[in-house]
């Protein structure tokens, strides 16, 4: 799944809902994780979620915290994200 070119895409992502292939709510996106890549684009490793990722987003992400992989975003609708569970 990737992301427009658009440098407006990723703010996109904050405060969208996610839900499973169920339609189960799993929260909002409040942050993400990701890295550089080599040739010097913002690859998105994962999203993070709910209040969790209110906390992490606050006080910064610790090592041992996982939010839901990028890998696992089937897809970007308008209203929500749907996610492999």
């Amino acid at each position: 799944m990737e992301l427009r070119e658009d440098p407006a895409a990723f703010s996109d992502l904050v405060g969208r809902r996610i839900r499973d292939q169920a339609g189960r709510a799993l929260g909002r996106v409040f942050e993400a994780r990701g890295h550089w890549d080599r040739d010097g684009t913002i690859v998105i490793d994962e999203l993070l979620v709910g209040r969790r990722g209110i906390w992490r987003r606050l006080r910064g992400p610790g090592e041992d915290e996982h939010g839901i992989p990028w890998a696992a975003v089937l897809d970007l609708g308008d209203e929500h994200i749907v996610v492999r569970t």
